[in-house]
């Protein structure tokens, strides 16, 4: 049976979009047939992510305006064993978005596909609200600044109230020096705020930048956050691996 994950936060520039791509990655390599929604309608960063800018013939837009199949409207690439991309629409006013659109695309590609992976318009807007309804697990992302995990537990608990039961936390552009020096919240800290289980812990680092800017996914270069991410795919398969304790401050912590 196909599992609907979606990926929100609350606040943006925490990273999401960049994460639900490498998870795409990963999930598809490990053999599990995988699609990558892009639901921040009016603009699109997926493509980017994986380099596929100039791959990218047809969009969501062309579903939900009935002009072909969401199979049709789907990209893939050889260079992503496994993955397919259905790219958000870049001039699609994300309010002109008729009901009962999304839910239609969801059920039918729950019939082909183990995993749908929703990468969710940053914010608790409408289109995100219809995402989470139509979930069955919900991964939150943020960044260890304060504001950011305040926005998480908006998010967090506007999806218990959707009836998602299965919420987990990622928190991202953690900074050892910071941490440190006790000037970032810790992991601990936020698991604690939040009282929801921890994926996993992306450092920030200089090439998941570098990543970022030329369109190659981490997971597939060496880095610490290519790894902590290649983990966090683990995790979402079900491969029970620990993470390492959270009020580390040394050394070890980016392995998770």
């Amino acid at each position: 049976m196909a599992r609907v994950i979606v990926i929100a936060s609350g606040k943006g520039g925490v990273g999401k979009t960049t994460i639900a791509a490498n998870l795409g990655v990963c999930l598809g390599q490990a053999g599990r047939r995988t699609v990558l929604v892009d639901l921040d309608l009016g603009l699109r960063n997926i493509d980017v992510m994986l380099g596929l800018e100039t791959v990218v013939l047809n969009h969501l837009g062309d579903y939900f305006e009935e002009r072909m199949s969401a199979e049709e409207a789907a990209t893939t690439d050889e260079r992503y064993p496994g993955l397919s991309v259905l790219a958000a629409p870049q001039t699609m006013n994300p309010a002109g978005l008729e009901p009962g659109k999304l839910e239609k695309l969801i059920g039918e590609l729950r019939e082909t596909y183990d995993v749908i992976l929703v990468d969710a318009p940053a914010g608790v807007g409408p289109v995100f609200a219809e995402a989470i309804r139509l979930a069955d697990e919900g991964i939150v992302v943020t960044s260890p600044a304060v504001p950011a995990v305040r926005d998480a537990d908006k998010v967090l608990h506007l999806m218990e109230a959707a009836g998602i039961q299965y919420r987990f936390v990622i928190v991202n552009l953690l900074r050892q020096r910071l941490l440190r020096s006790r000037v970032m919240m810790t992991p601990e800290d936020i698991q604690e705020v939040l009282g929801t289980p921890l994926l996993g812990v992306i450092p920030e680092d200089e090439t998941a930048l570098i990543c970022c800017n030329t369109g190659v996914p981490a997971v597939t270069v060496r880095s610490m956050s290519g790894s902590a991410l290649k983990r966090i795919a683990e995790r979402v398969r079900g491969t029970a691996l620990s993470l390492p304790p959270l009020n580390r401050r040394r050394g070890g912590l980016f392995r998770a």
